[in-house]
């Protein structure tokens, strides 16, 4: 079972942001957690802007980096007061992707909480989200939803494979009392092949039906494994569906407040395409999505 020690919270202070910090805020009272809350301060936009204003006044008035530092300290310090959590501020500078990482190293992170972009309403990903999903560090949850209830119901992608199948352990895990449903897309390949004879079409189509009831049946063996420490049974089903249409109409459909995905990845020297599936499901759902890497690399 997943344990949940420390949650990082990104905030540039915008309204996605804060809806963002909410979500790490319930999440990290329901695990017990300690909170980092993390801004990435830009310096070199900051140097090409300064020449914009007044030289005198930039004299005369704090530097912009120590001006964020203090906002972040202050709200970090009325977090703690507030919900009783132990609140770290942790200030950087530059790239956030490169911040986070090297965050997430330092201090072991288990989840890093950030808005999906800073008007969270409107679909599509920010560029911090971005940076946090080509390569993320640990699990990452993208947020949309500015509703901070505990999530009700939770889609979790699945292909059988070992990516999918620690996503499926680390999405229980962390969202326990949830309604949780596990979804296997299956491509319909035999009925996009047009240039063979009915017989070989009927052939492929009996292949694929049997692979559907061994999927059916090992998916249902896969959500009793993992009932035992939730709240309600698991839900299975598969589906004969192109898995990135599948998995944002079937979240539509439930509603989930969430999905959970794998993500593959590749090195650290290469960033995985932009068509992969979990940036098809984060860029096209209007639901908060929990990316889950292969392994825990730093960005």
């Amino acid at each position: 079972m997943t344990t949940i020690h420390r949650i990082l919270v990104a905030t540039d202070f915008s309204s996605g942001a804060r809806v963002a910090v909410e979500r790490a805020v319930q999440l990290a009272e329901a695990h017990g957690a300690s909170l980092d809350l993390l801004h990435a301060f830009d310096a070199s936009a900051w140097h090409g802007l300064k020449g914009v204003f007044d030289a005198q006044r930039l004299v005369m008035d704090p530097p912009p980096d120590v001006r964020v530092h203090q906002h972040l300290n202050n709200q970090a310090q009325s977090l703690a007061t507030t919900t009783g959590l132990k609140v770290e501020a942790c200030f950087g500078v530059g790239d956030v992707g490169q911040v986070i990482a090297a965050r997430v190293r330092e201090k072991a992170v288990s989840l890093v909480v950030v808005g999906s972009r800073s008007e969270p309403e409107l679909m599509g990903l920010g560029s911090a989200a971005l940076k946090m999903v080509r390569l993320p560090p640990c699990p990452v949850l993208v947020v949309r939803c500015a509703k901070c209830h505990p999530y009700n119901k939770v889609l979790t992608a699945v292909d059988m494979g070992d990516v999918s199948l620690h996503t499926i352990d680390f999405s229980v895990g962390l969202f326990p009392a949830a309604r949780h449903t596990l979804l296997l897309a299956m491509p319909p390949s035999w009925n996009s092949v047009l240039d063979i004879g009915s017989s070989s079409r009927e052939q492929l189509r009996s292949v694929h039906d049997a692979m559907h009831v061994q999927a059916v049946r090992q998916l249902n063996q896969l959500a009793l494994k993992h009932e035992a420490n939730l709240t309600y049974p698991v839900a299975a089903e598969v589906i004969d569906e192109v898995p990135a249409r599948a998995i944002v109409e079937r979240a539509a459909a439930l509603p989930a407040d969430c999905v959970a995905i794998g993500h593959h990845g590749q090195s650290a020297v290469a960033e995985p395409p932009l068509g992969s599936l979990a940036l098809h499901v984060l860029h096209h759902t209007l639901r908060d999505v929990l990316v889950v890497p292969s392994q825990a690399e730093p960005v």
